[in-house]
């Protein structure tokens, strides 16, 4: 990992950062890999990283007619989320459900940006630095191929996406690489995974780099090394053990741990409309644990 100028005060100085959007935050993966390259290569790290993702959700408020549920949307809880967490960064991770799986449409694209704009709006008047992030690609080569949909389908979803979705969020993410002087850091990781499952196909055809919506830990790491990147000036030319045999370290296990425990207990502190509730301990309790979590990976750190 080669540190560049500015990386120092950007990773001592204290920062509780944010992270909000759909179930590729939720997950949480790129989060935790982010949080171990730190701690691995400076444990005198001083960050707190708030993993505030929400499945199925969006920035526009729109939902594809049989989803199972209404999609949640970012601004029924940004205001709250913010309150609560007093975050000091807020990195927005939205795109891949706001054009709900279907051909491009100037009404969608519209929501999409008025949502974008406005979550960055109440992010910047809080206090926050806004950081938004592309959408990251789809790719229907990682689906099978009956589940996609030609054009001019009456609907399409998450289950029977249109076959050249990965358009519609390539001018998302063009858009989103505009708002360099609206936003405070724009954060491109559309080009990076695309061009990492190009360069897959090209010595395995067969090749899937997810589920065609959400990446795997491959394309996690890519995300997370993205930020690096922009947010801290590291640069990380070789794939870290943590991310090629994540169950043989102790030390990303128990950032994970922490994350996944630390992250519920948030999203249900702030409250969100996904019916599907995370298990989640009282947020007080939560910080608690997520303490004594804290002292176990600080100890493993300062070992490194």
């Amino acid at each position: 990992m080669t540190q560049n100028v500015g990386m120092e005060s950007q990773v001592t100085d204290e920062k509780r950062i944010v992270f909000l959007g759909d179930s590729i935050t939720d997950e949480g993966t790129f989060i935790a890999f982010l949080d171990t390259c730190l701690q691995q290569h400076t444990p005198e790290s001083n960050l707190t990283f708030i993993n505030l993702g929400v499945s199925s959700e969006t920035a526009s408020g729109l939902t594809e007619p049989d989803h199972p549920f209404p999609r949640p949307c970012i601004h029924q809880r940004l205001e709250r989320a913010l309150q609560e967490s007093k975050p000091n960064w807020v990195v927005l991770g939205y795109g891949m459900n706001d054009g709900i799986y279907s051909p491009f449409s100037i009404e969608r694209f519209q929501a999409y940006q008025e949502g974008i704009l406005e979550a960055i709006s109440i992010i910047r008047q809080s206090g926050a630095k806004a950081i938004v992030m592309t959408p990251s690609p789809f790719d229907p080569e990682s689906m099978n191929a009956e589940v996609l949909m030609p054009y001019g389908q009456e609907a399409y979803s998450y289950m029977a996406p249109y076959a050249l979705y990965n358009n519609v969020l390539r001018s998302f993410a063009n858009w989103i690489l505009t708002l360099d002087q609206t936003a405070d850091e724009v954060v491109n990781i559309y080009e990076p995974l695309l061009q990492n499952s190009e360069q897959e196909r090209k010595m395995n055809p067969g090749y899937r780099s997810g589920d065609g919506i959400h990446p795997n830990s491959g394309g996690h790491w890519i995300i997370a090394k993205t930020l690096l990147s922009r947010l801290f000036h590291v640069t990380s030319e070789q794939i870290p053990d943590f991310v090629e045999q994540p169950d043989k370290s102790q030390l990303f296990q128990l950032i994970l741990q922490r994350q996944m425990l630390l992250s519920s207990a948030w999203k249900e502190h702030v409250g969100h409309t996904n019916p599907n509730k995370a298990e989640a301990l009282p947020l007080e309790l939560a910080l608690r644990k997520g303490e004594e979590i804290t002292k176990q990976i600080r100890m493993i750190a300062a070992k490194l």
